[in-house]
């Protein structure tokens, strides 16, 4: 019977260098070429029967980062909280000086205040507030506001703030996409479909709806709803996908009565209906000309 391939009970734990696992006599450059470690960047590798996350990525591109890199963008972000990037998705990385190529590594070479860089779980990372202006400098608009939206409201970043922290790299490269991008962002919003919304009824020259509305009726509080126009009693909720609680579309329901009954209108946005942002935006349009 072929022999089980060997894994050293230090080497389970997640990303390590293999050099340095050479060098203390951990395995041998046979035993890492094995079936035994899967690499995922160059010296880099983890235990083939982990079962691999994006955050494991991130940890063994820590790994091999010179002392003026951190990470940064969408990859920092996820690490402040705002949990969507794919496992595939390159490893963004912010270095003072110039490194690389290095596959499955996003390098752009920039200037970091010490205020800039801090840690989050050992890592070496873009503070919460700087990894917004990377974001908004680096990523198309419709996807930049989305993300920064996400963190701003997970961090308690305001508006206010992200717009000074701004103003510090005015003239450093995209910061005119960066001042625009960060006019349109709104720490209110919870979803990056919402904010993505927001950005296109803007960009089509729509009134400016308000996240996350609250309705009351009477001094009681009777719904929140993703965008709102209050003046004319229009929301618009999105629909990404149907609840996973049985009980959750006869909530919807009386929710929706409720709102109905106090003079509110409630359009419904679907995933299908992104695909036709022009169309969705036309009709969108003759509705609030209707309410108005």
């Amino acid at each position: 019977m072929p022999r089980s391939p060997a894994r050293p009970a230090k080497l389970r734990n997640g990303p390590f260098r293999g050099t340095h696992a050479i060098d203390v006599g951990l395995v041998t450059p046979d035993q890492l070429r094995s079936s035994a470690w899967r690499r995922l960047f160059r010296d880099v590798y983890i235990s083939a029967t982990t079962k691999l996350t994006y955050r494991h990525r991130i940890i063994g591109a820590a790994l091999i980062l010179p002392a003026t890199a951190v990470i940064t963008g969408r990859t920092a972000a996820h690490l402040w909280g705002l949990e969507h990037c794919d496992l595939d998705d390159p490893i963004e990385v912010l270095s003072i000086q110039r490194f690389g190529p290095m596959k499955g590594l996003a390098i752009r070479v920039g200037t970091l205040a010490d205020d800039e860089r801090s840690l989050r779980f050992g890592i070496p990372v873009c503070s919460a507030l700087h990894t917004t202006w990377e974001i908004a400098r680096s990523l198309p608009e419709l996807d930049a506001v989305a993300w920064i939206d996400g963190l701003a409201h997970n961090r308690v970043i305001s508006r206010t703030a992200l717009i000074q922290h701004h103003q510090r790299h005015v003239g450093e490269y995209g910061h005119r996409r960066a001042a625009s991008t960060l006019e349109l962002c709104d720490p209110r919003a919870e979803s990056l479909p919402e904010s993505r919304l927001r950005v296109h009824i803007v960009r089509a020259g729509l009134p400016v709806p308000t996240p996350q509305f609250q309705v009351f009726v009477d001094g009681e509080f009777l719904a929140r709803v993703d965008l709102a126009w209050p003046k004319i009693k229009l929301a618009l909720e999105y629909d990404g996908q149907w609840h996973s609680d049985p009980g959750q579309l006869g909530r919807d329901r009386s929710r929706l009565r409720a709102l109905n009954q106090a003079g509110w209108y409630v359009y419904h946005v679907t995933r299908e209906d992104l695909r036709d942002v022009e169309s969705l935006m036309r009709n969108l349009a003759a509705v609030i000309a209707e309410r108005s």
